[in-house]
């Protein structure tokens, strides 16, 4: 097993694809992520957000509510503007030096992960051809990593799937400029 530390998160235009590379006890390990494999993982990445804040974020409230059902608007824009406010907190955090791809010791395409929710703790477990690389991540971290996500996303020009509250937190400009690597 790998434990992975220092991540950084690019999409590499000419393989469709996400190209994470991390810091290990190995060395630096690149992970490829397909479009599918990060569309099964965001759903349950932003609930896991939003349950650390003690109140269940989605992808899309609206499609959780049944046909013809009406929401009071009050309770969910204080809740969207709790979620953008504790993204944009996240996403401002001084960066850390990136990781060079260049110097990789394995670099694998990620045909599954395993999502597991740990207390305040978020495990993601890469399986690779002959081990698993763990990244454990605090509510902080994810949603420094979402970020990056929707950043590079928004670059790829893939579906929008996004919720509205991490679109917010993208369109709120902090009065000093900061990078969104990490």
């Amino acid at each position: 097993m790998m434990q992975l530390t220092r991540v950084t998160t690019r999409f590499v235009e000419q393989e469709d694809r996400f190209l994470v590379s991390a810091d290990s006890r190995a060395g630096v390990v690149n992970l490829w992520l397909t479009q599918r494999l990060l569309k099964r993982l965001l759903p349950h990445l932003l609930t896991w957000v939003g349950q650390q804040e003690g109140e269940p974020t989605s992808v899309s409230r609206a499609e959780s509510r049944p046909e013809g059902t009406v929401s009071p608007a009050a309770p969910a824009e204080s809740t969207q503007t709790r979620q953008a406010n504790r993204q944009l907190v996240a996403q401002h955090r001084k960066p850390v030096a990136d990781v060079g791809p260049d110097q990789a010791v394995l670099t694998t395409l990620v045909h599954s992960l395993k999502f597991q929710p740990r207390g305040d703790v978020l495990q993601l477990i890469f399986e690779l051809p002959d081990d698993v690389a763990v990244l454990q991540l605090k509510e902080e971290q994810a949603r420094i990593w979402l970020g990056v996500l929707h950043k590079h996303w928004q670059q790829a020009q893939w579906p929008d799937i996004w919720p509205d509250w991490i679109k917010q937190a993208h369109r709120i400009r902090p009065k000093s400029p900061v990078s969104l690597v990490h």
